[in-house]
């Protein structure tokens, strides 16, 4: 299960590089938003980029994650895995408080672990399409992996939150993250012995997070 999810958390989220050899498309795709102040593009950009500033200015933690909080909707993530709202809480129970802590941490770990390690690399923002209350900000990540140049495209998908734009789905060459999730966490709910199993996946994978160099 894990081993997709990861990966996919690692190109999404982390495959950034740092903010001073960022690069920004002169315009924006054809159809789609011009990137202005209120723009999920400019909000994007502008948390993104604060992140990976206080990340290299080795910056305290809960300050770092303050931010990293800010940009995510863990709880909107954490409903539609189990299947949307009106499922969350009989999929859950007793224990949604503690699934949806730990989904957040992992995402959040995740997060943060690749963006230390991350070295050189560009990220352009491609365009943004837009809605009333929902946007997509399109971007390309170009850098090197194992010697080798490598490029993808990744989309954030974000809805307005209490009047802020925040990232509710991350597609990664057209494979959404919040479907990844859905699949493999109802599966596991369905076959391997319901909130409780789930629950311990996710506690393995921070643990082994936390082992890991």
């Amino acid at each position: 299960m894990f081993g997709r999810l990861t990966i996919l958390l690692v190109l999404v989220l982390s495959a950034a590089p740092a903010a001073a050899s960022t690069q920004i498309a002169a315009t924006a795709a054809p159809g789609s938003a011009d990137g202005g102040a209120d723009s999920a593009m400019a909000a994007f950009r502008s948390r993104h980029e604060k992140v990976l500033r206080l990340v290299r200015k080795r910056a305290d933690a809960k300050r770092i994650q303050r931010e990293v909080d800010a940009l995510l909707d863990y709880k909107w993530i954490a409903q539609a895995a189990l299947g949307g709202k009106a499922r969350y809480e009989k999929r859950c129970a007793p224990r949604c408080e503690e699934f949806e802590a730990l989904l957040t941490r992992l995402i959040r770990e995740n997060y943060l672990k690749r963006i230390r390690l991350a070295d050189k690399g560009t990220l352009e923002y491609v365009g943004e399409q837009r809605r009333p209350r929902a946007a997509k900000v399109n971007t390309k990540v170009e850098f090197t992996r194992d010697g080798r140049p490598q490029s993808i495209r990744i989309d954030y998908v974000m809805h307005r939150v209490d009047g802020k734009w925040q990232v509710r789905d991350i597609i990664t060459d057209g494979v959404s993250l919040a479907r990844n999730y859905k699949y493999e966490f109802n599966r596991i709910l369905r076959e391997e012995g319901g909130i409780d199993a789930l629950i311990e996946r996710l506690q393995s994978k921070l643990d082994e997070l936390a082992k890991a160099p």
